[in-house]
């Protein structure tokens, strides 16, 4: 299944709790002081809604919460089995209705998975079947330290199975790494495993925890570690078709 480029991004991760929320909102605020109208969405959530909180803040939109997050639950557990213990299924039609409202409304969406692909979200849906619904390009983001290599090439495999080729892969520190010298090597090492470019390797810092992130440092942060070209080679591509 050969996947079809939109206008927007779709940001998966390798795992939960390594900084999607900060790399997406990051992304957010740049391309925004950029004057690029950007959207965010983060169609499910577990435990809380405060990524769609991040998410919002940073694109600097005054969007419904309900439209960024029209799905969450209350326990922090895989979705499937989050709806499960809240009893009640999650509500596709009202997913796909707010992806379409909002790549209507802005010039570029960005999207926030949950967990990574392979995250249940039903008894026979996962992530993957979420992005290639929206048919958005794929950007992975992974950890820094040591793991980060198998984690990273299976994520990449399993998107390839379904068609998929990421765009590129951010790696993130979202906690201060001590004594691993496999940060220096992880980089190159998951590039020539996977073919897939890594586009930076974004450093600690305190100034980016998701529950307390300085606007004015972010966009910087995530700009001065990070090579966005391929992200805007796809807006590039948006506006080609836009104008034919």
């Amino acid at each position: 299944m050969k996947q079809t480029m939109t206008k927007g991004l779709f940001i998966t991760g390798t795992d939960t709790e390594i900084g999607k929320t900060v790399v997406t909102a990051g992304i957010a605020s740049i391309l925004r002081s950029q004057n690029i109208d950007t959207g965010v969405m983060k169609p499910i959530a577990s435990g809380d809604r405060a990524d769609a909180v991040v998410l919002r803040h940073f694109a600097r939109i005054n969007e419904d919460l309900n439209n960024i997050n029209p799905v969450f639950f209350d326990q922090p557990l895989a979705p499937s089995i989050a709806s499960h213990l809240d009893n009640r299924s999650i509500n596709w039609s009202e997913i796909y209705q707010c992806f379409e409202r909002l790549t209507k409304k802005y010039d570029f969406l960005l999207v926030e998975g949950v967990g990574g692909i392979a995250v249940p979200l039903s008894s026979d849906q996962q992530v993957i079947q979420l992005i290639l619904k929206f048919q958005l390009p794929l950007l992975i983001v992974a950890r820094a330290n040591l793991g980060t290599i198998n984690h990273t090439v299976l994520t990449v495999a399993y998107a390839r199975q379904y068609g998929i080729e990421p765009i590129g892969i951010i790696l993130n520190s979202n906690k201060p790494i001590v004594d691993d010298p496999s940060v220096d090597s992880n980089s190159a090492e998951i590039q020539r495993l996977t073919g897939v470019k890594v586009l930076g390797n974004v450093p600690y810092s305190p100034k980016c925890q998701r529950t307390d992130v300085d606007e004015r440092f972010l966009g910087q942060h995530i700009q001065s570690h990070v090579d966005l070209s391929p992200i805007y080679e796809i807006l590039e591509k948006k506006h080609a078709l836009s104008t034919r």
